[in-house]
């Protein structure tokens, strides 16, 4: 049971382990990072802040995955009162004023709670939000240190300039090119907000809530609630598929940025000696569908039961498509039921146009001795790119031409003539040998130096 937070600068680590001593504090949080944590039932995500700007946000899609794994998320604050007020009708918890300011429509801009970020990192908050500015308004006019006149006037001021140039300092500046008194308003303001810091930081009050909230129970789903649905009734998409595997890490206590679970299985698809009947297995199951689990067949069998049904024979199959899949060797030896299952095979998709897998399904992973050894050589192999592209060798993968990784593959995998490499590369589950070639980029110098 672990409860993960994303933050920064809303609350610094410290705080956080202040009112959770036992948390797993985490940066803003940004896209492939909920996919790469591995999350269960019994673990809670909070989602205080983000990054959007220079990085892809995290999308709707993950959470609603996590959510559908029967993870607890509660958002707050900056980000996580965004996608709260987003997503409260799949599960998601909100709390504080700023998600129920946008679940009520009150505010309808990203900018009210963003912020700039240093270029070191560094999650310091150079700007003040213009939700803080609002709050503190608001304490501001209530104890009459300035008119609620003049306080509309400085909120403008604030919203007229960029989020990232939204400093108190710039605040003053450009109220003071609007009139002498909403300038002295201004200069009032940031006196307020210097002096009562609790009346000036709604952000900090509701990531504090929000911690506070994670001793709560959670809630119940309830029926009343008419136009909420269940996370897991979402569908996924192939996008969905591709992020987790592109994200989760491919071996235990990894995280984002550490060798992906695809990492992995690409590398195996291009080298090891049993994927090619891992992939016929995987894919003649999925074809076969509910014909190999609802009647007692042989995957084969049940498999051209299936495409037969869909007007998929060796008597149907067109000439062109025979010659699109297949080497004239093989059209030249082996039966007819041969021939179509490796079309079968060859040809298969998820979907029209789409790849055949996007995600890490299991029937593709090795052993786990097999698993660990590939993600080794990846990390090898990373490793050694890195070095390379720093002192600008011309064998870094960006340099090689084609012809290396065409020969790199040929060596590999016993074959020499095109259409025996597009056949190979098709029966490891590549849409085609070009793309096998483009994966293989990555791995050919350490091939090398092996």
């Amino acid at each position: 049971m672990t409860t993960h937070v994303f933050t920064g600068p809303t609350l610094s680590a410290r705080e956080v382990r202040a009112a959770l001593p036992a948390a797993v504090v985490h940066g803003p949080v940004r896209h492939g990072d909920l996919l790469a944590l591995g999350t269960d039932a019994d673990d809670t995500v909070v989602v205080i802040d983000g990054v959007f700007h220079h990085t892809a946000p995290v999308r709707h899609k993950e959470i609603t995955d996590v959510l559908a794994r029967g993870a607890r998320v509660i958002g707050a604050s900056s980000t996580g009162a965004l996608r709260a007020a987003e997503l409260w009708p799949y599960g998601m918890e909100g709390v504080g004023l700023v998600f129920g300011m946008y679940a009520q429509g009150v505010l309808d801009a990203d900018d009210e709670v963003a912020v700039g970020h240093l270029p070191s990192g560094d999650h310091r908050q150079p700007t003040v939000p213009l939700v803080n500015v609002r709050w503190a308004i608001s304490h501001a006019v209530a104890q009459e240190w300035l008119d609620e006149a003049h306080g509309a006037d400085v909120l403008e001021a604030a919203r007229s300039l960029h989020f990232t140039e939204r400093s108190w300092a710039a605040i003053v500046h450009t109220a003071g090119h609007r009139s002498l008194a909403t300038g002295e308003a201004a200069e009032a303001l940031r006196r307020f907000a210097e002096r009562h810091p609790a009346f000036s930081d709604l952000k900090r009050r509701d990531a504090l809530l929000a911690l506070a909230h994670c001793g709560t129970p959670r809630p119940a789903a309830t029926a009343s609630a008419a136009w909420s649905t269940p996370a897991w009734m979402v569908p996924s998409t192939m996008y969905l598929e591709r992020w987790r595997g592109t994200f989760r890490a491919a071996l235990p206590g990894g995280g984002q940025g550490t060798v992906s679970e695809l990492d992995v299985l690409r590398f195996q698809q291009l080298y090891a000696p049993g994927f090619p009947s891992r992939y016929r297995r995987f894919a003649l199951a999925r074809i076969a569908g509910p014909l190999l689990a609802s009647e007692d067949r042989g995957l084969v069998h049940a498999a051209l039961a299936a495409a037969a049904e869909r007007g998929i024979t060796a008597q149907l199959v067109p000439r062109t498509a025979w010659t699109y899949w297949l080497t004239p060797g093989e059209l030249r030896d082996g039966g007819a039921e041969r021939r179509l299952l490796k079309l079968l095979v060859r040809s298969f998709r998820t979907a029209p146009g789409a790849a055949p897998f996007h995600d890490v399904p299991l029937e593709l992973r090795d052993t786990d001795p097999a698993w660990r050894s590939s993600a080794e050589a990846v990390s090898a192999a990373d490793r050694l790119n890195e070095r390379l592209a720093r002192t600008g060798d011309r064998h870094a993968p960006r340099h090689l031409p084609r012809s290396v990784t065409r020969r790199h593959l040929a060596d590999v995998w016993h074959v020499e003539e095109r259409a025996e490499l597009e056949a190979t590369a098709r029966d490891r589950g590549f849409l085609s040998l070009d793309e096998a070639e483009e994966t293989a980029r990555r791995f050919v110098t350490l091939h090398r130096d092996r």
